[in-house]
């Protein structure tokens, strides 16, 4: 860049150049802070930002970074786009370390993921079909035909392998910060500076000749968004989804990088669906297979290639960690149709003699697939088709609770447990919060504990027409509370729901009661939105005692949408506040113990990852071994 350090432009390398708008985007995922961004931060040292109160001690020497869709070729007024569409660009604040007991100063820095799909797209315009095609637009047959044959023949020619663009999520594994999205193969990049490195495949780099995974699988290299990290053991698990028989694969790698389980095919899947999310336990994996089919018959039916079937049963595939076909099953268990982006925890249950009885996982949880999420192409001068229905908008709905799902909000994501039995091979599904969040976050250092309380979500705001979907606050559900009130309930005989499939709720009245004793909330305010709340624990006490599940805080973007006018930024000097609450004290009477004020507009993204100064440093190490080859 030939800028200033300290500063923002458009980096050199960057071909493609946008030119500024003088009215909003008409796309409901393109104007206000939806809008994508184009400058970087001039060198790997970010921009200083002013801190209002103390940031504290355990992020000194670490770093906060976000992911999420920002689209290099930004595509023109009423041309197909998808909330998922875009490249993938990092927002990081990095917590100098500084001097022990002196004030942490915290740096900015942003990066577009360099992925291999980037950079083509850089030299030869976009490489990839929009997502609206095959999941909103069930009206342009011809179109998706033309459109899929046009992107297989750029593919092929400028010799595309992998389409993954790290716009979803974040992981760090084998010393590398990896920018995740579920349709390729992860992206490496350096922290503090963000700078991609590469592209990372689980290549058994530190093994041994002989002891290597000479398994193959299938051509096509691809990692879930969310592969899943065992505390305890440093493994990483994850799974992976195809649209052809046998329609998912399986892979468990250890903590030093070796494929234990390399892309084993998931028995028992009957079709092809959009899988985005799972969950682990110490024994068992859970597959998570609801009826969001992608199918290229939809079409001739009036529907999205990728469409939501309410009359077909949610599934979840329970297989154990180290799964051999030779010798285990996936023992498949059903629920009424439902739709699952995210989960938050899962765990093994024990009876007395520690036999394992049932498998459990918390999850957030809709009646279907979010329409919001499914904005597509103009119908008026005012607004998107796609999203919910004029008489849906118009209806009354009910709260969670007590069974009734037919008069809940089908697109309210509601935390919910899933409890597995493994004798009588039921689904007891009992909702925990009355408040509608996605993005669930943790103590990720307690995952898999049966016994973990907290879950801390996205708070979503109430959908309006032709609107994206946007976050409003956070919430802190205390999951253990609702579950004690349910087992006191059951050992008297009081629970009170509407039974069949809503039987094993603990009844609308009582939740409530639970979450006014237990639970907590804080709005961010008017006109003002943000993202997923990270949680980060705090540093080890200095009188040894173990800390509390709760004891961190909570790190979150917002943006005050105050600084937009019809769906443009008022002026160019935009700011945006990373909020970090202490997790211990989630409510409207408290606020954010710290604020980091960015001189940067950061749009809205998806997952975002604390990087510890002991990891970043490992990367360091790592690069600099691999330079030193």
């Amino acid at each position: 860049m030939t800028s200033s350090p300290g500063t923002s432009a458009i980096a050199p390398d960057i071909k493609v150049r946008t030119k500024e708008r003088t009215e909003a985007h008409p796309h409901p995922y393109l104007r206000d802070n939806f809008y994508p961004v184009f400058e970087e931060t001039v060198g790997d040292d970010g921009i200083e930002c002013q801190v209002i109160g103390t940031i504290p001690e355990s992020l000194r020497g670490s770093q906060y970074v976000r992911t999420g869709p920002n689209s290099l070729n930004v595509p023109k007024d009423g041309a197909p786009h998808h909330f998922f569409d875009g490249e993938g660009m990092l927002h990081g604040v990095y917590f100098e370390p500084g001097v022990e007991g002196q004030p942490i100063r915290a740096r900015y820095m942003n990066r577009w993921v360099r992925s291999e799909v980037f950079q083509k797209a850089n030299d030869h315009g976009p490489m990839v079909m929009s997502l609206e095609i095959i999941m909103a637009g069930a009206d342009v047959f011809w179109g998706l035909i033309l459109s899929m044959i046009w992107y297989r023949i750029k593919a092929a020619f400028y010799k595309l392998k992998s389409v993954g663009n790290g716009n979803t999520a974040l992981a760090f594994f084998g010393s590398r910060l990896l920018a995740l999205q579920e349709a390729g193969k992860p992206v490496e990049t350096s922290v503090p500076s963000l700078n991609t490195t590469g592209e990372y495949y689980f290549e058994e780099e530190n093994v041994k000749e002989s002891e290597k995974n000479t398994k193959k699988g299938p051509k096509q290299e691809v990692c879930t968004a969310h592969p899943k990290i065992d505390p305890k053991t440093g493994e990483m698990v994850f799974f992976s989804y195809r649209t052809s028989h046998p329609f998912a694969y399986y892979s468990v790698i250890s903590a030093e990088g070796k494929r234990i389980i390399w892309e084993e095919p998931i028995p028992g899947l009957r079709k092809s669906v959009m899988m985005h999310d799972f969950a682990i336990t110490s024994t068992y994996s859970i597959i998570i297979s609801v009826p969001y089919f992608i199918d290229g018959k939809h079409k001739t039916e009036g529907k999205p290639v990728i469409a939501f079937d309410p009359n077909s049963p949610s599934r979840f595939g329970i297989l154990p960690r180290y799964f051999d076909p030779s010798r285990d099953e996936v023992i498949w268990f059903e629920s009424r149709a439902c739709h699952i982006f995210h989960t938050a925890n899962a765990w093994d249950e024990k009876d007395a003699d520690g036999n394992i009885v049932a498998v459990c996982m918390t999850a957030c949880r809709s009646e279907r697939f979010l329409a919001e999420v499914n904005l597509w192409k103009p119908t008026t001068p005012g607004g998107y088709g796609g999203g919910k229905t004029e008489e849906e908008f118009q209806k009354q709905y009910g709260l969670p609770g007590s069974g009734d799902y037919s008069n809940q909000d089908p697109d309210a994501t509601y935390l919910t447990l899933f409890r597995f039995d493994l004798k009588t091979k039921e689904t007891q599904m009992t909702t925990l919060s009355t408040v509608k969040t996605e993005f669930p976050v943790i103590n990720w250092d307690r995952y898999m504990q049966p016994n973990l309380k907290y879950v801390y979500g996205a708070v979503i705001e109430d959908p309006s027409p032709g609107v994206g979907l946007k976050v409003s606050g956070v919430n802190k559900t205390d999951v253990q509370a609702v579950l004690e009130r349910k087992r006191e309930l059951e050992r008297s005989g009081q629970i009170k729901n509407v039974g069949g499939d809503g039987r094993w709720e603990v009844g609308l009245e009582e939740l409530q009661s639970v979450e006014k004793k237990t639970s907590g909330t804080h709005i961010f305010g008017p006109h003002t939105f943000g993202g997923e709340a990270l949680f980060v624990p705090n540093s080890p006490r200095k009188d040894g005692k173990e800390l509390e599940e709760d004891d961190g805080h909570l790190l979150v973007y917002v943006y005050d949408e105050r600084q937009m006018e019809n769906g443009l930024a008022k002026s160019k000097n935009q700011v945006t506040e990373l909020w970090i609450f202490d997790a211990k004290k989630v409510s409207q009477e408290h606020g954010p113990v710290a604020k980091v004020k960015i001189p940067r507009r950061v749009p809205y993204g998806f997952h975002g990852l604390h990087v510890t100064r002991s990891q970043i440093q490992a990367n360091k190490d790592m690069l600099s071994h691999r330079r030193d080859l």
